[in-house]
């Protein structure tokens, strides 16, 4: 993490694994829908392995091999069970929702970027107590290069704002967040709450050595206006 303050205007967080423990409750949703399916159990490592993707791509990873090809099916099922479903093992990391408030008093924007539908998001928005979001958006809404619909929806968020890419920070847990960060050439910044951050943290500290948050509360050390 970086010893001084940052100059930040706007801070564009993801919501699953970032703010909020999603990693159990989506695995516990692809397993469901894959066993209403009838399709035998697959393998949870890998999954890990593409957090930050795309459901489809975690869908593919976790069905065993002679199954990839039911990976529409039980993708389509999954989002008929996901948040609601599964919505008691979603619950926000500790400190998070006082940094938002402290971030918010100091005047920072405030926007969600999730890989999420936007309904999901909503959903689990609506168990925080804060609520002051200045954008709340899915980057399903973006159409953009395979993989690069979170950049797309990074650069949308500060020209919607009007705020510099260099006033920006973007907030995730895996190395396919901090690629997008700099994709849009905004400030990267990870956390060590997600599955893939604490799984394969080394790769996502090679990817950004030089911004590493340890947790939300520090944000208060890191941002300044």
């Amino acid at each position: 993490m970086t010893e001084n303050g940052r100059n930040v205007d706007l801070i564009v967080t993801d919501l699953g694994g970032t703010m909020v423990k999603t990693d159990d409750a989506i695995i516990a949703a692809v397993r469901r829908a894959a066993s209403e399916l009838d399709i035998p159990a697959g393998y949870t490592d890998p999954v890990y392995d593409v957090f930050g993707t795309s459901i489809w791509q975690y869908v593919h990873a976790y069905l065993p091999e002679g199954h990839k090809d039911s990976t529409d099916a039980c993708h389509e099922r999954f989002w008929e069970l996901f948040p609601h479903a599964v919505l008691e093992m979603i619950m926000p990391f500790d400190g998070v929702e006082e940094a938002l408030v402290e971030l918010k008093q100091q005047g920072v924007r405030l926007a969600v970027l999730s890989g999420l539908k936007i309904e999901s998001i909503e959903e689990i928005l609506a168990t925080f107590r804060f609520r002051d979001w200045d954008a709340v958006r899915s980057s399903m809404l973006y159409n953009a290069t395979a993989g690069d619909s979170r950049a797309a929806g990074i650069v949308a968020l500060a020209e919607e704002f009007s705020i510099a890419p260099e006033r920006t920070i973007y907030i995730g847990d895996t190395d396919h967040d901090v690629r997008q960060a700099k994709r849009a050439g905004v400030i990267s910044a990870v956390v060590q709450t997600g599955g893939q951050a604490q799984t394969h943290l080394h790769r996502i500290q090679a990817a950004n050595p030089d911004h590493l948050l340890a947790s939300w509360p520090e944000l208060r050390h890191v941002v300044r206006r």
